[in-house]
């Protein structure tokens, strides 16, 4: 089991005090880390291998001495520490100092970071948290989808996708106060579902802050449980969330908002069955579709 550190200062603290034990290869690989370690978040053992002359045996040994199975455990929670506040300018230096310009490596690296993230949701997926967030959708009678700044397409989807299938469900993507005007008229028994990433919006950590002194059920999709949105949540849920340079990554929340709509409408099928067929006639109507 990895150690997980919270600061910057603790995770190479924690290190120093081992120090004793690491040969001279292991301080070139503490320095080069200590010295790049923002850089270093991003990098793949491949790289680091690369950038050091050494072989994968070497920099997972060095960092299983260190308290982590592997260098990909030292590396995820190095990332952890430091993305709330790694700015997308540093992002995007750093993206641009590890990879060659070049479209199919450019393609590659994208897709390929996406298909880690849903297979790292796959293999780490909180099953039983799931159950708890599906008891309190079925259970409330309105749903309030917060998500702003670089999640606000998430909420508009999911504000779309429930209200397809009969959950009354409203969104907020932005912190202006148009969006809680008519909050007062909304019963507590609503829950909120907020979606947010590191670098983690103030607006929606305010609004967050909001429903919690108003006493709504919040429920929040985020990377750990070091997020702020965790403060306020009465159920977290935690999923892999790895973006390449100052890009942002969808698959893995709209997965999820997928699979609770999906999970939901199996729950009441008649219900769902009864809105579908709405919408496909106001589609119909209305001329929605080619």
């Amino acid at each position: 089991m990895d150690i997980k550190f919270e600061t910057k200062e603790e995770f190479f603290s924690s290190i120093d005090l081992n120090k004793n034990i690491l040969t001279d290869e292991d301080v070139e690989i503490y320095g080069y880390i200590r010295e790049n370690y923002k850089k270093v978040s991003f990098m793949n053992i491949d790289e680091i291998c690369a950038e050091l002359d050494l072989d994968e045996k070497s920099i997972n040994s060095f960092s299983s001495k260190v308290g982590f199975s592997d260098y990909e455990g030292l590396r995820n929670n190095l990332r952890q520490i430091i993305m709330a506040q790694l700015k997308s300018t540093e992002r995007f230096k750093i993206s641009m100092d590890l990879k060659k310009i070049d479209i199919n490596r450019i393609a590659e690296m994208v897709i390929s970071k996406e298909i880690k993230n849903l297979t790292n949701l796959l293999g780490s997926i909180d099953v039983e948290t799931l159950k708890e967030i599906m008891e309190e959708i079925i259970n409330a009678e309105d749903m309030i989808v917060v998500a702003t700044r670089a999640s606000a397409p998430i909420a508009i989807y999911a504000e779309y996708i429930f209200n397809r299938i009969g959950k009354k469900t409203r969104k907020i993507i932005s912190g202006g106060t148009e969006n809680f005007d008519d909050i007062v008229a909304i019963e507590r028994n609503a829950l909120v579902l907020a979606f947010g990433f590191a670098r983690y919006p103030k607006e929606t950590v305010r609004a967050l802050n909001f429903f919690k002194k108003k006493n709504f059920k919040i429920i929040s999709i985020t990377d750990n449980l070091m997020s702020p949105l965790a403060h306020f949540s009465n159920l977290v849920l935690t999923v892999p969330y790895e973006s390449v340079s100052f890009t942002d990554s969808y698959a893995v929340p709209i997965s999820i908002v997928n699979i609770l709509v999906i999970l939901l409408s199996q729950y009441d099928e008649e219900k769902t069955l009864k809105y579908l067929n709405e919408f496909e006639d106001i589609a119909k109507d209305m001329g929605f579709f080619f």
